[in-house]
């Protein structure tokens, strides 16, 4: 891994073996800290996952990895087996190392049904990162992915599900800054979707897989969990102490994600997720099974808050989305502005924006300076969600662009085409 060149050596190894103590100290059994991230404590000894799950499991990386591959559900059986029988809460048990890194497995339950589902994450006008805000910043498919070459939507190809659909992708990802050192960072992933119908329900399986290591880690800030409020220098680094010099990096990382839809017509669907993650510095992978587990429960609060809105339609995201994206370079930076100078008043007591080399970004709306035109039309994208969701915001954009169309231009279930999403 590359490092900086730096003469204060026993401060770095002073910081290094302090960052590690950090590592090792366990966390609270269930706890929410003051910017509102939940904390569970995980076991020390947790249960091995069951070998023919662990093979199923190979089987999809297989997948993802061989174009060529043909599908056979037979092989995904004892996985989705797991997944619909299996304990409700499954946090004590550990799937096996891959990709160099510990990996936990997280069940949530959301009130919803599968359709539902895969026209708010698999729908090319919506980007991803506005359905779980509270760990994404940014993400898109990327030009010629076949996902978004493909004739049909996803939620349409429900209807005959006599053979399982298979649809394959590039993405690119920005996180939110993480829950230990605040660091953001940005990676690719190679996607796998899979729609298949398992013992008379509806099954959508994503895999993914980091082919390359991450750009360097950036210094940010979790500001407000709750309400999806980050700060983001651009500085490389991390937020903590005496290591904040250090350049870390994500390797490698993984997951399998299984939405279940268990009854149509109540509608209620489990969303399964088996993750891995290998991040650090120096080649050294310091990423524990409680920081991913933290970062997936922060993944499942914000996305089931979109999914189980009863106010929201993806068709209305999907609108909401295409305002932002069709906006001019000159409506971005006016709206960006009114947004950097509210950031400054908002956040004027926030103790971690007292740091010297944070409040001199801040400062008289400066934060505008290092926000590129990416990062600004997502912020925009972010706050048109929120306004959706009823939350407060930073800046105004209005009502819903489907509650305030007339009816003739209110867009049908299918959502507007945009080419795309502006992330990941």
């Amino acid at each position: 891994m590359k490092t900086r060149n730096h003469t204060f050596v026993l401060a770095a190894l002073l910081g290094a073996c302090l960052l590690f103590v950090a590592f090792l100290c366990p966390a609270p059994a269930s706890a929410e800290d003051e910017e509102g991230i939940m904390e569970v404590k995980l076991s020390k000894e947790p249960e091995k996952l069951d070998q023919s799950v662990e093979q199923s499991i190979d089987y999809l990386f297989g997948v993802l990895g061989d174009k060529t591959a043909r599908f056979d559900v037979n092989k995904v059986a004892p996985m989705l087996d797991f997944v619909i029988n299996g304990p409700q809460d499954p946090k004590d048990i550990e799937p096996a190392r891959r990709f160099g890194g510990r990996g936990i497995c997280l069940r949530k339950d959301v009130n919803t049904d599968l359709d539902t589902i895969l026209r708010y994450f698999y729908n090319p006008d919506i980007p991803n990162a506005l359905l779980c805000p509270a760990v994404l910043r940014l993400s898109g498919w990327k030009e010629g992915s076949e996902f978004l070459t493909r004739d049909t939507r996803l939620w349409d190809d429900l209807e005959n599900l006599d053979q399982p659909v298979i649809v394959r992708g590039q993405e690119f990802e920005v996180n939110t800054p993480d829950s230990f050192a605040e660091a953001y960072y940005r990676y690719d992933l190679n996607r796998l979707i899979v729609l298949l119908r398992y013992q008379g329900k509806n099954v959508a399986i994503s895999v993914s897989e980091q082919p390359e290591e991450s750009d360097v880690g950036r210094k940010g800030a979790i500001l407000d969990d709750k309400e999806w409020e980050y700060f983001y220098s651009g500085i490389e680094g991390l937020n903590k102490g005496l290591i904040g010099w250090m350049d870390t990096f994500m390797y490698k990382s993984g997951s399998v994600q299984v939405f279940l839809e268990r009854d149509p017509e109540a509608p209620t669907s489990s969303v399964f997720l088996f993750k891995w993650l290998n991040a650090g510095w120096l080649g050294g992978n310091v990423v524990k099974r409680s920081h991913i587990y933290d970062g997936s429960l922060r993944y499942a609060r914000s996305f089931s808050k979109v999914l189980e809105s009863s106010t929201l339609t993806p068709e209305e995201v999907a609108a909401g989305i295409k305002g932002v994206l069709t906006m001019n370079h000159a409506q971005v930076d006016a709206k960006i502005e009114e947004y950097a100078r509210n950031f400054e008043i908002r956040f004027a007591d926030n103790p971690k924006l007292k740091k010297k080399s944070y409040a001199k970004i801040v400062a008289d709306g400066g934060y505008v300076k290092v926000l590129d035109e990416e990062a600004r039309r997502s912020i925009l994208a972010l706050q048109k969600l929120k306004t959706l969701l009823g939350m407060d915001t930073l800046v105004d954009l209005g009502a819903s662009p489907v509650a305030a169309a007339p009816a003739s231009a209110k867009p049908e279930a299918e959502p507007a085409k945009t080419g795309g999403d502006p992330e990941s």
